[in-house]
């Protein structure tokens, strides 16, 4: 594409008009906003037992997103709003989830217990949107080999586990936020 007649050939490869850049800051910030919900809905299941489908589903929507949120022509000055618009919105979203939290005594998704005494709870793990082999996988890379070894197992907020092994016990205070803490038998439970 060439530049048009009025434009420096420069000015035409790293800059913007005014609204191109405004359209930079509407798609970023749409593209975000969806990004958001999506990790959100699905970030856990993602993260914690990461495959290549959802490697390439991640990296996929990245390309995408990039692609949409630079326009026709990607210059150097757009994608210089596009990162500045990101971290405006990260900020912003960061403070506007701080106060509603303080507001209205919300959280994220609590640490939830997925397996006691090598039994799954498949219905902690639907709600967490992980499936029974994500979790498999995820116990064999943490060094269980037998199933009955994890007496229990806590799905963390960002998709970890913690695993109390057999023989060991886990102190009460730990358990205090997690969903499903009534589950727990009292002999796993230390002092």
């Amino acid at each position: 594409m060439l530049p048009p007649d009025d434009m420096h050939p420069l000015w035409f490869q790293i800059g913007i008009s005014g609204w191109g850049a405004l359209g930079v800051v509407i798609a970023t910030t749409v593209l975000y906003l969806v990004y958001t919900l999506v990790m959100h809905l699905l970030g856990p299941r993602l993260m914690s037992a990461p495959s290549v489908l959802s490697f390439t589903l991640v990296a996929l929507f990245g390309a995408i997103a990039a692609r949409a949120m630079l326009g026709n022509s990607p210059t150097l000055l757009g994608a210089l709003i596009a990162i500045a618009t990101l971290v405006v919105l990260e900020a912003l979203l960061g403070r506007i989830q701080d106060g509603a939290a303080k507001v209205l005594h919300l959280r994220g998704p609590r640490p939830t217990v997925v397996m006691v005494n090598g039994q799954v709870i498949a219905a902690h793990l639907k709600r967490r949107h992980l499936q029974a082999d994500h979790l498999m996988a995820m116990l064999r890379r943490a060094g269980i080999h037998r199933v009955e070894d994890a007496e229990l197992v806590i799905l963390e907020n960002r998709g970890s586990l913690t695993i109390v092994r057999a023989g060991e016990k886990i102190d009460a205070a730990l358990l205090a936020d997690v969903d499903g803490r009534r589950l727990v038998p009292e002999a796993l439970i230390g002092d």
